[in-house]
């Protein structure tokens, strides 16, 4: 089959994969090894890729770019999705615009974040500000927190105690940034070699987003951990 066919069917040999993704074949084989990219099917003695496999190729170079180290990458695809469950696909960088940036999605395309959820939570959403009426559809003006809200919500947690940890985050962040780039001007002729930290992050935006999601993500998620064990079993 060659690579025309292979891409109208979904259906690749490793060969024609690492053409379409431009991972070598020897890396995707390193992949598998590791558990960030499933096994491949079989067609007799011929390995059988298809698109999913070429979409997660696409999403470890996406991730990789980020920052991201291939455990932890492996990490994100065990979480996998918001719809599981599981909290920690907050930090994944897949699910939120780099930037965060504020969205405005058709009725449609809110009914395809909310899901079933829709009908449960729509009003409350709207009550704590994750959502705005628009003219133009609905208004997301925080992508990554109402992520957040819709994971702690299939764990169990209301949409008006996200709300509380909204505000929790945002106001000890905004401090915490503030004492950071204080940091980094004090430390200017010191230990920080960039040339100003306004120019410098508007240079290295992007770098500075990987470390500032890899890093604090992981730290706000041990710190939870830390504090949620020694609620359970105080000294």
């Amino acid at each position: 089959m060659d690579r025309h066919s292979a891409v109208a069917t979904g259906r690749y040999s490793r060969t024609q994969l690492a053409e379409l993704s431009g991972v070598p074949a020897r890396t995707i084989r390193y992949y598998h090894s590791l558990g960030v990219l499933p096994k491949p099917g079989r067609a007799g003695k011929e390995a059988v890729y298809t698109d999913e496999h070429l979409d997660r190729l696409t999403a470890i170079a996406a991730m990789q770019a980020r920052g991201l180290r291939l455990e932890a990458i492996r990490e994100v695809f065990e979480a996998e999705t918001a719809r599981d469950g599981d909290w920690r696909a907050v930090f994944d960088p897949r699910y939120s615009d780099p930037s965060d940036a504020p969205v405005t999605v058709t009725d449609e395309g809110l009914s395809d974040l909310l899901g079933d959820r829709r009908t449960d939570i729509l009003d409350e959403l709207l009550a704590e500000g994750y959502l705005h009426r628009t003219p133009a559809g609905w208004h997301i003006p925080e992508p990554a927190m109402l992520t957040g809200a819709l994971v702690l919500y299939d764990v169990g947690t209301d949409i008006a105690l996200s709300g509380t940890l909204r505000k929790l985050i945002r106001t000890h962040i905004a401090a915490l940034a503030d004492d950071m780039v204080r940091a980094f001007r004090e430390a200017a002729t010191t230990s920080y070699g960039g040339e100003d930290i306004d120019i410098d992050l508007d240079r290295f935006r992007d770098r500075f987003r990987a470390a500032a999601r890899e890093v604090g993500g992981a730290t706000l998620v041990a710190e939870i951990e830390r504090a949620a064990r020694e609620l359970d079993h105080p000294r």
